[in-house]
């Protein structure tokens, strides 16, 4: 059945759907607009250079987006802490799930990752820095020290979460190994799985800023520590809107992800086969 072959009931449902997302996205983005206009007059309204408007902030973006610090500050960031939370995501799956299905290992180890998790990850950067030195492998150890606990935490609760009896009858159906983990595990766990995985997204982008910052010579956070030093405010200012940028970006292109991948689980089209 074709869109244009639709139940009118059905098309007017679609419709009224997309006018509320519409609307629904558009009260955001106006939202958006008030408050970085109230930015533009209140910077013109105190005339200070500590306060530099909007749209002063906004040229510096243009400059350094078509400057060396692209490449210089911004390209390394954004490899540095995509990298952290993909090594995050792998170790934390893995691990979680390992120690919610395997429940006498998970309650063995369950004290010292609680006493690890508790750990706050910027007191790790003096040891990381003694150990991996300054620069990009300090600052991706940094990240995955701290990015990791919401996936393992999400994975184990979920595998502990699971029907026995689910585990049981795909036994007797004779999976076993990969196959029980692909088939029954994984999908079982995957929606706590992706909300961790959200949460370490925007830890890794925190936590990249702080590393940068006490232990790197390029990066966002570098950026914005030497413009502070030096005061350039303007590239300041510019360096925290891209930093913001990134932010939205990522988690903009995660939901999409998590959209697609979780869409059989709304019984939608499209999801993830298993």
């Amino acid at each position: 059945m074709t869109a244009g072959t639709l139940p009118r009931g059905r098309r007017r449902g679609r419709s009224h759907g997309w006018r509320r997302s519409l609307a629904r996205h558009g009260a955001s983005w106006l939202g958006l607009a008030a408050v970085l206009g109230a930015w533009q007059l209140t910077a013109i309204a105190l005339d200070k250079t500590v306060f530099p408007t909007f749209s002063r902030s906004i040229s510096v973006v243009g400059q350094l987006l078509t400057g060396s610090v692209l490449t210089g500050d911004i390209v390394p960031s954004v490899i540095r802490a995509l990298t952290g939370f993909c090594i995050s995501a792998v170790l934390g799956v893995l691990v979680g799930l390992t120690l919610g299905y395997v429940r006498w290992l998970g309650e063995y180890c369950s004290a010292f990752i609680n006493f690890l998790r508790s750990v706050p990850s910027p007191l790790l950067i003096p040891l990381a820095i003694a150990f991996l030195g300054l620069g990009a492998k300090m600052v991706i150890a940094v990240i995955v020290s701290a990015a990791v606990w919401p996936v393992i935490i999400n994975a184990f609760d979920a595998a502990r979460r699971i029907e026995p009896l689910y585990l049981d009858v795909a036994r007797i159906c004779g999976l076993r190994g990969f196959a029980l983990f692909r088939r029954v595990l994984l999908p079982a766990t995957l929606p706590d799985i992706f909300a961790g995985l959200r949460i370490a997204l925007s830890i890794s982008l925190a936590v990249l800023v702080v590393a940068e910052i006490l232990g790197a010579s390029t990066g966002i956070g570098y950026f914005i520590q030497n413009a502070e030093q030096t005061f350039a405010v303007p590239q300041t200012y510019a360096g925290v809107i891209i930093l913001a940028c990134l932010g939205w970006l990522f988690d903009t292109v995660f939901l999409v992800l998590e959209r697609r991948l979780l869409a059989w689980e709304r019984g939608l089209s499209g999801g993830l086969r298993v």
